[in-house]
């Protein structure tokens, strides 16, 4: 009977808790307009959904000026939000709450929990990728693939090309070739047995009929991931290796390249730059050469290059790059230095002329922490340092200095809250900044309930955190 009772409680609990998602949801919406007195100006996400609880890549500043972005989860029962922001009117829209409706999957114990893909434009549609939120072992054999969708900015219709291969996830890259109609996503397997016996393929999806083709394997045996794909103007398609949880006999710092023309995969072994820290001094470990890959990239508009960065999850490298295909890549030609910025990861954008990102405030801080541990610690436990960080640019114009770092200061919304996570983050030509992530909270109101990959023993599904997901604009000229 005390047991029943228990439960009971704990039920009403939760209830009582995501009670608060409209009055929260309209509450953003009234006082929308505030936003534009403050530099820094952010929404609390878990007003509206309690269990989102991180975000990595899935933003973009669509062709439309608005910014598009998403919330993800690690639920059992809830996947990811989609959402829309007005920077000239501060109008937050829910677009979608959880993609597993979108997916028609609501029915399944599958979640599509994650956007943790980059979002990219082709013709007025924004593409992008699911991902599994559950990483324990129940939801890996739940999970019946990841999709590919398509979003019109016009209608606001959502378009599903389905599941690219089933029971894989995409982790996590997508990119479009706007002259062929194609799409490309690298397929993963979580499963062992799958990742074991097959392992991460390359697959195209054409735009006007769907139909998806296994162009082929790219790595055999493990896990793996590719972030982010650099697809060039002639249609090519470059990526590399993420090998941060996972080791790969034969890829030292390798760049892989699939050639639409010839219908194969390339492979350019080892020749990715070896590291540098931002006062020149090399970074010559074995462990940090044989992590080398691009940790985030950046096509310049006439996709002839691309900017890449390696840092502190890719190699150790804490310069910008510039990469050429059209030069000598064995011989390094084909890598230009830019800037030496100090060590980045995801939280990283270009911005008309400007290259934006996030840092911890010490460098060093930020060379050999991760946010998304450090999130983690109750900032009132004594293992919790105050970390600050600080949103920082260089300029990108010919001509100028590109070792002139500006900081444009701690990050700290219109509350005082501050930020202690940013994973998602995309930026217009107008000085706005877009971010998402992990922020201190003023009320639990305000906090993630996260769902624990590994019971408690007191048999606890979920925790309420000490910290909350927020999408906050930083206008950099204020």
């Amino acid at each position: 009977m005390n047991k029943n009772i228990s439960v009971i409680f704990k039920i009403a609990t939760f209830l009582t808790i995501l009670s608060s998602c409209t009055e929260a949801l309209t509450e953003t919406r009234v006082n929308s307009n505030n936003g534009k007195e403050h530099k820094i100006y952010s929404i609390s996400m878990n007003k509206i959904c309690k269990e989102w609880d991180g975000q990595w890549q899935g933003i973009t500043v669509a062709s439309d000026g608005n910014c598009y972005f998403s919330s993800s989860t690690h639920s059992k029962g809830h996947g990811a939000g989609f959402h829309k922001f007005n920077p000239k009117t501060y109008e937050h829209t829910l677009i979608a709450e959880d993609m597993t409706v979108v997916c028609k999957e609501e029915s399944t114990d599958s979640q599509q929990g994650k956007i943790h893909s980059p979002i990219v434009e082709c013709d007025g549609w924004l593409y992008f990728t699911t991902h599994l939120s559950n990483y324990w072992k129940e939801g890996i054999e739940s999970y019946t693939g990841a999709h590919v969708l398509g979003y019109e900015i016009s209608s606001g219709k959502f378009r599903d090309f389905g599941i690219v291969k089933p029971r894989y996830s995409i982790y996590s890259a997508i990119d479009v070739d706007p002259v062929r109609k194609k799409l490309y996503v690298f397929v993963v397997p979580f499963l062992s047995e799958l990742y074991e016996s097959d392992g991460c393929h390359l697959y195209s999806i054409d735009m006007v009929s769907g139909e998806k083709e296994d162009i082929g394997l790219v790595v055999k045996g493990r896990r793996a991931a590719s972030f982010w794909f650099y697809l060039d103007n002639n249609g090519n398609v470059w990526f590399t290796l993420w090998k941060k949880h996972y080791e790969y006999e034969n890829d030292q710092g390798n760049l892989y390249v699939y050639r639409p023309d010839k219908g194969l995969i390339e492979t350019y072994v080892d020749v990715l730059p070896k590291g540098k820290l931002i006062d020149g001094t090399p970074v010559e470990d074995k462990f940090n050469l044989s992590q080398r890959s691009w940790t985030w990239l950046s096509p310049l508009s006439g996709r002839e290059k691309c900017y890449f960065t390696m840092g502190a999850l890719g190699g150790g490298d804490e310069r910008l790059w510039l990469f050429d295909p059209t030069k000598k890549i064995e011989t390094g030609e084909a890598f230009q230095e830019v800037a030496s910025i100090g060590s980045n990861y995801f939280q990283t954008t270009v911005g008309g002329e400007r290259l934006y990102f996030v840092q911890y405030e010490d460098l060093n801080d930020e060379r050999i922490l991760f946010s998304e541990d450090e999130r983690e610690i109750d900032p009132l436990s004594k293992d919790y340092v105050e970390r600050k960080l600080h949103l920082r640019s260089i300029s990108l114009e010919e001509g100028a200095d590109h070792n002139a770092i500006t900081d444009h200061g701690e990050i700290v919304d219109q509350d005082d809250r501050s930020a202690r996570m940013i994973m998602s983050m995309s930026a217009d030509d107008k000085g706005r900044v877009y971010v998402y992530g992990s922020w201190h909270v003023n009320s639990f109101k305000e906090a993630t309930l996260q769902y624990l990959l590994f019971e408690y023993p007191n048999g606890d599904l979920y925790k309420l955190m000490k910290r909350g997901e927020f999408f906050a604009v930083i206008n950099t000229l204020k």
